[in-house]
């Protein structure tokens, strides 16, 4: 397992037969379109992540866990049919609430993604950092007071 930058390929594997006779056309437009959704729903899932606060992301926007790639394509999967004003159908709809789920599990801290590496600037700390004040009076120096 490791970090990865999802894929138009990724996006294919996550669409059903119908959905993707149904978003057939392969112009110029349509890969930006696709493009962007895909950056779209990393830059997400990445905001998923840094809400955990359970691991190191990558310095790299573009990057995400392995175990998260799958479920990150179903959610653009589903934008897709909401931009087009498309009704989804039930395993659509439970493929979105797997991934919602475990996003917010990842979110809450209960589920934590691989650290994305330990070499020096090649990932961003996950959130602020706390260190603690040195108590002049505490248990064990009140003792006689």
């Amino acid at each position: 397992m490791g970090w990865r930058k999802p894929t138009r390929d990724d996006f294919s594997a996550a669409l059903s037969e119908p959905e993707i006779r149904a978003f057939g056309q392969n112009d110029d437009a349509d890969d930006r379109a696709i493009e962007q959704l895909i950056a779209n729903t990393v830059a997400t899932v990445r905001g998923y992540i840094r809400a955990g606060r359970r691991c190191r992301l990558s310095a790299d926007e573009t990057l995400l866990p392995d175990m998260l790639v799958a479920p990150a394509m179903d959610l653009a999967a589903w934008n897709l049919l909401k931009r087009f004003n498309r009704v989804p159908n039930d395993a659509r709809r439970a493929a979105w609430e797997s991934a919602r789920d475990l996003l917010n599990r990842v979110a809450a801290g209960s589920v934590a993604p691989e650290d994305f590496g330990e070499e020096p600037g090649s990932a961003e700390p996950v959130g602020p950092v706390f260190n603690p004040r040195s108590r002049a009076l505490g248990r064990q120096n009140e003792y006689g007071l």
